[in-house]
C-alpha cells in the first residue's frame, strides 16, 4: 500500500508541475490519469469489508478487453491533503456512529477542471456498503462521462483540421481526431483507414457510410456482419487471405443511446485474425444513424498492443467516436 502512495504521490508532482503554466485566475486541469480513482478513507476501513464492496464494484473487470483490466484504477490515503485535492476522481468516504442516515454527494471541478469528487457520509461500514450497491452504475457512469469529456478536451486541443475536413466531405459527419493520427493509403469511395502508431501501441480508426433502409441493419448481429465484410474486404493480415474479424467466442458489450437526437449503437468487443495470423484485440463499433441524408455512418475504433494494458487505449477512441455526427447544413 506504502509503494501505491508513494507511486500516486510521485504522478501528482509530475502532473501538478506541468499545470503551473495555467492561465491566471482559471482552475488547472485536474491530475492525474483518465481511469484512476482516490479513495480517501481510514485504513481500517479500506482493509476489511467497506474497502473490499469498493473494490468489487470499482474495480471490476471490464468487458470487451482480451485480459482483465479494472474499471478503475484505485488508490486509497487516508486523508485528502492540499497536495491531493487537484486529483482527477475522488470519493470521500466518512463514517460517523454519530449520522442517522446516509448521504452521498458529488460535484465537478471543485479544485480543478475536469474533477469530479464524491462524498459518502454513512454511520457504518454496513451503510457504505448498501449505498456503494445501490448506486454502482451512477459512480461508474458518472467517472466514465467525466472522463470521456476530459479526453475530448485534449484532443480538441490538438485536433487536426485537414482530417476532419476530408472526413466531413466523406461522410458528412463532423469528428474531432487529433494530430497524432494519420490517413493510411487504404481509402475509397465510402471507407477510409486512419492510423497511429507509437512502437508496438497502435490505434487504428476504420470509417464507412451506407445506405439506411430497414430498422434490422442496427442489430447487433448485422453490425458485426457488416464489420466483418469491410474488414475481409480492406484489414488483410500478413499471411495471404487473411483478415481482421470479430471474435465470436466472445459476446460483445452492447450500448444502444442518443447523444444530441442522434440514434448510436455502440459495441464493444474483440477482433482476431481470420484465416492465419495470430493476432487480436479490442475494438468499438459506433454506429450512427443520419436521419436526413438516409445513411448508417460506422466507426470502428481497434487497438493492437500485444500483452499490454489496453483499456486507457480503447477509451480514447471511445471518446473520438462519440464526437462524430452528421453535418447539419
Amino acid at each position: 500500500m506504502k509503494k501505491v502512495v508513494k507511486s500516486l504521490i510521485y504522478l501528482v508532482v509530475v502532473i501538478f508541475c506541468a499545470s503551473c503554466t495555467a492561465t491566471p485566475g482559471s482552475k488547472p486541469s485536474a491530475m492525474g490519469k483518465a481511469g484512476e480513482l482516490l479513495i480517501v478513507m481510514k485504513e481500517h476501513h479500506w482493509q476489511g469489508a467497506c474497502g473490499d464492496s469498493l473494490r468489487h464494484y470499482l474495480s471490476k473487470p471490464v468487458r470487451g478487453l482480451p485480459m482483465l483490466e479494472p474499471m478503475f484504477t484505485l488508490s486509497q490515503t487516508v486523508e485528502l491533503t492540499n497536495f491531493l485535492q487537484k486529483f482527477r476522481n475522488i470519493l470521500i468516504v466518512n463514517i460517523d456512529a454519530g449520522l442517522e442516515t446516509t448521504k452521498l454527494g458529488y460535484k465537478s471541478d471543485v479544485y480543478a477542471r475536469y474533477q469530479l469528487i464524491f462524498n459518502i457520509d454513512a454511520p457504518s461500514p454496513d451503510s457504505v456498503i448498501a449505498c456503494m450497491y445501490r448506486n454502482r452504475d451512477l459512480f461508474i457512469d458518472r467517472i466514465l462521462t467525466k472522463d470521456r469529456d476530459a479526453i475530448i478536451e485534449d484532443c480538441r486541443k490538438s485536433v487536426d483540421p485537414l482530417i476532419v475536413d476530408r472526413l466531413r466531405e466523406k461522410f458528412q459527419v463532423n469528428i474531432i481526431i487529433p494530430k497524432s493520427y494519420s490517413f493510411t493509403n487504404v481509402e475509397d469511395d465510402n471507407f477510409v483507414w486512419i492510423a497511429r502508431e507509437e512502437g508496438e501501441r497502435n490505434w487504428y480508426i476504420l470509417m464507412w457510410k451506407e445506405p439506411y433502409r430497414r430498422k434490422g441493419q442496427l442489430e447487433t448481429d448485422s453490425l458485426i456482419f457488416k464489420m466483418n465484410a469491410m474488414t475481409k474486404k480492406y484489414v488483410h493480415g500478413e499471411t495471404p487471405g487473411s483478415y481482421m474479424a470479430d471474435e465470436p467466442m466472445v459476446i460483445p458489450a452492447v450500448k444502444r443511446f442518443e447523444k444530441d437526437g442522434i440514434y448510436t449503437v455502440q459495441i464493444n468487443g474483440l477482433w482476431q485474425t481470420e484465416g492465419g495470423d495470430f493476432k487480436g484485440g479490442p475494438y468499438v463499433n459506433h454506429t450512427i444513424v443520419d436521419v436526413k441524408r438516409g445513411q448508417l455512418v460506422t466507426g470502428i475504433g481497434f487497438v493492437f498492443y500485444p500483452n499490454r494494458d489496453k483499456r486507457d487505449m480503447v477509451r480514447q477512441l471511445e471518446a473520438i467516436l462519440y464526437t462524430m455526427k452528421p453535418v447539419v447544413e
